[in-house]
């Protein structure tokens, strides 16, 4: 069979004074900040300037959280928004700062500005997370909640409060608190602090208020998590729980109580492995509480000499043990929900050397993730659900479209070409 080699055909190149934009998706976002009070609530709270010239403080967030949903991490960013008519139309905006600009507002946050943004998350949370919950428990049983830091790399000595993390590396760390897919709490704190710093303050003020006593709640964290006082406030709240022990020494008397267990005792979970449920009391936890031992003795096709034992403290003892390891592992999906506006948003450079201007910044990521997520969950068709940020933001917001006005109306036309041409047109129904 011949080889066939590409013939791109040969065109003119010509311009246009037709208003296009390559964010066509952002229509949809704009409506549902106007409809949780996004807007409203960030011309309210954020009082920064002091002149009436230029964009004015709802105009510089809105621009970057706007940014920041479209997967754009960097503040030069914005200075294309600037010279994109049709797209800053779409948003409302009378005025587009430059990125320069917003940089410099960013690092004129205080105290009172950061207390505010807070608040405005806490704001949109309540709006979008019921939707949210009903569908956790309608395909789980339960809502999952995830706690969880990472380490945010800078380069340079030059950005404040940056510290050396337990790898060496120079960094902030990020904590964020996930129920479900949302992005439900975010705190960005200086490098060096303790991995599980402020998790009371994020669970007891962020989450709790926003679960409240409605759903079955199942928290899930890793090694750092495996706390008493964490354990304790769960029960209080009558949240599940399942933690990862990692730690060699929290391991090893789970493992020394296994000695001399009978083969009788594991129970075949599929997939090669093994479980059995033990019992244990760390020193000055409340009480005695179940683990979890997975054991698997194959890699592959090869048996290994010895046993990969995997421990997972569990709050319930009632479940079939395939049931909590099954739950338990449900969290790698929220880590990857985590991982998502690192990635897909690009916010894995923080992009001012003040460290207020750098909280300000992730907190605006956040409001970003939690628009992004719901638009999916109340705008987008159903099987939209099952996807992560990515698909959302290269094929909802980044959709191509004209923007036309007639008839003294706004009209926006999208490519019928459209890969989810099935997305834009039932959100476009929903916006109707």
């Amino acid at each position: 069979m011949s080889k066939v080699t590409p013939q791109p055909v040969s065109v003119d190149i010509d311009f246009t004074d037709a208003q296009l934009t390559g964010q066509g998706g952002l229509a949809f976002l704009a409506q549902l900040a106007r409809e949780t009070g996004l807007l409203e609530q960030i011309a309210q709270r954020i009082r920064l300037k002091q002149r009436r010239r230029g964009a004015s403080d709802a105009e510089m967030l809105w621009s970057l959280i706007a940014s920041l949903a479209s997967g754009n991490g960097a503040l030069s960013d914005i200075d294309a928004l600037r010279q994109d008519p049709a797209t800053a139309q779409l948003l409302g905006l009378g005025t587009v700062p430059s990125g320069r600009r917003l940089g410099e507002y960013l690092t004129r946050m205080g105290e009172a500005q950061l207390d505010a943004l807070q608040t405005i998350a806490h704001h949109v949370a309540r709006q979008v997370a019921p939707t949210i919950l009903d569908h956790q428990v309608e395909t789980l049983g339960y809502v999952p909640v995830f706690v969880d830091g990472t380490a945010i790399e800078v380069d340079g000595r030059l950005f404040e409060g940056a510290g050396k993390g337990y790898d060496g590396t120079r960094q902030y760390w990020l904590h964020g608190v996930f129920v479900g897919g949302l992005w439900a709490s975010g705190r960005l704190h200086p490098g060096g602090v303790d991995v599980a710093v402020g998790w009371r303050e994020q669970l007891a003020h962020d989450i709790a208020p926003l679960l409240g006593d409605r759903h079955p709640i199942w928290l899930h964290a890793d090694n750092a998590y495996y706390r008493g006082d964490l354990i304790r406030f769960c029960r209080e709240q009558g949240w599940d729980y399942s933690i990862s022990v990692t730690n060699d020494g929290y391991r090893r008397p789970i493992l020394e109580s296994l000695e001399g267990l009978p083969e009788s005792a594991w129970t075949d979970i599929g997939g090669g492995e093994t479980a059995t449920l033990t019992y244990h009391r760390p020193g000055r936890w409340p009480a005695e509480q179940a683990y979890v031992v997975v054991r698997r003795w194959k890699e592959g096709r090869q048996k290994a000499l010895f046993p990969v034992d995997t421990i997972i403290l569990v709050s319930r003892d009632d479940l079939p043990l395939a049931e909590l390891v099954a739950r338990h592992r449900g969290k790698q999906g929220q880590e990857n929900a985590f991982k998502g506006p690192l990635i897909d948003m690009d916010l894995h450079h923080p992009p001012c050397r003040c460290f207020r201007a750098n909280q300000a910044f992730y907190l605006c990521g956040q409001l970003a993730q939690m628009l992004l997520r719901g638009m999916q969950y109340g705008v987008l068709p159903n099987d939209a659900r099952r996807h992560g940020l990515r698909p959302l933001i290269r094929y909802a917001i980044r959709a191509v479209a004209r923007l036309v006005h007639t008839g003294r109306r706004w009209r926006l036309d999208f490519a019928k070409n459209a890969f989810r041409l099935d997305w834009l047109l039932h959100a476009s129904l929903q916006l109707e």
